[in-house]
């Protein structure tokens, strides 16, 4: 029998980061985006972008992650959000 031990991961998700990230998903979908096609024009891993538009920042390895891509993200979208930064609640 093999154990395997897991880290669990700290909670980067909360009701704020959920409502900014449903305004991230409005503004792709009111610009007939697919996520796929967002990634591709970014350059940003799709992961990271389902993760901003469900408000679930433990997709990121660290909070400079979430930051940057967040930022690039929102300039993509023509957004003017700021980053509500869960890390340090």
């Amino acid at each position: 029998m093999q154990l395997t031990l897991s880290k669990s991961k700290p909670c980067l998700r909360s009701a704020h980061t959920c409502k900014i990230g449903k305004v991230f998903k409005e503004r792709r979908e009111l610009l007939s985006l697919t996520e796929s096609e967002v990634a591709s024009n970014t350059s940003i891993n799709i992961n990271y972008i389902k993760g901003i538009e469900q408000g679930d920042y433990s997709v990121f390895p660290a909070r400079i992650f979430a930051i940057q891509y967040f930022r690039k993200y929102a300039d993509f979208l023509d957004l003017r959000l700021n980053f509500f930064d869960i890390y340090n609640t």
